[in-house]
């Protein structure tokens, strides 16, 4: 059970239709930057305009219609425009207007002028023009700065650009279920933790999230169900998991019953289509089994489920946008921000009583459970983003901040140390911003996608630190 992902660009290139650049020395760019999409190498399929205008290269606002049609009966989720010299601003800002998706300019640097002075493209300027109209009409974009499509700027920008696409998507929603992205929501948060309340009725106005409930009682049903007459799948998870982690504390029988938990939850994620999920714990659940979900929430989001604990929809929505920052192909988890270090002033130590997936840990750890079903283990070294959408009286931030792993003393449960430029900082903006101790880490620095992701949600403001 594993979700796997893919975004769709609609690659649009534009020439000025009164300009003297012939229709062969515009495809020459047009050309060069296909040529280095296509080595991109990530999980995106691109969607061109070759079979509704001449040349695949938009020149007037009369074709703004076909466009529009193609790419949407594509199913397209951004818009890449290249400049191929000067390019129309009225058909971009128009395709932007009609589109409303995630839109990127470019065009490729100009040669040097002729012996004569003769320029044939004037991209760069045209790129002015195109984004003071787009300003003008409304339209959100992002642009890669004028350079060739061979650079390593053209490389870095696309790929930013498609992470931030990305998200995007993911929050808007996440597959054919319906639009706007949806929380599965198990069971209830703690009733004394007032700092992880939400408001099901802002994410859904303010942002198109619905929060679907999912009773205990339901889940217990299913969950025994699946306990009394096992499948082959469930019997591949419990081998799975006894081949991973030392379980001899938590017993066969609550084992099996994890399992069955996972295998549940996820399958439920899929039916609602749901692209992450809040999970009551230690409250509910450990009474009717006897031990705390900490690895059925580690075990889903490293398959791409991600699953906020205690409870914390919020929580959910951060992690949904973190794992569509790098095309689901990498698990974030969900930590505590609990102390900080005893020596080192930039550090805190991120952690919570056990669901970090093992998929995280760190090389030469002896990854077992507890008898309560919580992981035991240091997740690995490497560079982290840390994020927390959060929302208080009506408005809305997401907190953005990337630092690295560092050593730290020994913890139970799972947990990693966060090495950081100025904690202080960090630490007053967590406090007097509208976020609370939970905040959602992946591996990798994504700050750049998640802040320029916020420029297409209305509503949802950027707080980096």
């Amino acid at each position: 059970m594993s979700r796997a992902f893919k975004l769709k660009l609609g690659v649009v290139p534009v020439k000025r239709s009164t300009f003297f650049t012939s229709v062969e020395n515009c495809l020459i760019p047009k050309n060069h930057a296909l040529d280095a999409l296509k080595k991109l190498d990530q999980p995106v399929e691109l969607v061109t305009i070759d079979d509704v205008v001449p040349s695949g290269i938009a020149t007037g606002p009369e074709q703004v219609a076909d466009i529009a049609a193609h790419l949407n009966a594509q199913g397209v989720d951004a818009i890449f425009v290249i400049h191929t010299d000067f390019g129309s601003e009225e058909v971009v800002a128009k395709i932007g207007k009609v589109m409303q998706l995630p839109m990127l300019l470019w065009g490729e640097r100009d040669d040097a002028p002729s012996a004569e002075g003769v320029r044939i493209r004037d991209t760069q300027c045209g790129i002015f023009a195109s984004s003071k109209v787009l300003q003008r009409f409304g339209v959100p974009f992002t642009y890669i700065e004028n350079c060739l499509a061979s650079d390593k700027a053209f490389a870095d920008g696309v790929l930013n650009f498609c992470r931030t696409a990305a998200v995007v998507k993911v929050f808007r929603n996440l597959g054919p279920c319906g639009s706007g992205m949806k929380i599965l929501k198990v069971g209830e948060r703690p009733s004394s933790f007032l700092s992880v309340m939400s408001n099901e009725d802002e994410l859904l106005s303010n942002f198109g999230i619905e929060v679907v409930p999912m009773a205990l009682g339901v889940l217990v049903q299913k969950v025994n169900e699946l306990t009394a007459k096992p499948t082959a799948e469930l019997t591949e998870k419990i081998k799975s998991l006894k081949s991973r982690m030392a379980t001899d504390s938590l017993g066969d029988e609550k084992l099996a019953t994890l399992a069955a938990l996972v295998l549940t939850v996820g399958q439920e994620m899929d039916s609602q289509g749901a692209a992450a999920a809040s999970m009551e714990c230690w409250s509910g659940l450990s009474r009717f089994f006897g031990f705390v979900p900490c690895q059925v929430i580690g075990e889903l989001t490293f398959d791409g489920y991600p699953v906020s604990c205690e409870g914390d929809i919020n929580g959910a929505v951060t992690a949904a946008m973190l794992h569509a920052a790098d095309f689901y192909r990498s698990s974030s988890f969900f930590a505590d921000l609990t102390i900080r270090h005893p020596s080192n002033e930039n550090a805190e130590l991120l952690w919570h009583c056990g669901p970090f997936p093992q998929g995280l840990m760190k090389q030469g750890e002896s990854p077992a459970l507890d008898d309560g079903g919580r992981g035991q283990w240091r997740l690995k070294d490497g560079e982290l983003t840390i994020a927390r959408f959060d929302g208080l009286n009506g408005e809305y931030s997401m907190f953005i901040g990337a630092g690295k792993t560092c050593d730290g003393p020994k913890s139970t449960g799972t947990y990693v140390w966060l090495e950081v430029d100025d904690w202080v900082k960090w630490e007053k903006k967590l406090v007097e911003g509208p976020y609370i101790h939970h905040v959602v880490g992946i591996y990798g620095d994504f700050t750049a996608a998640l802040k320029e992701a916020c420029k297409y949600i209305p509503g949802l403001a950027a707080d980096p630190v």
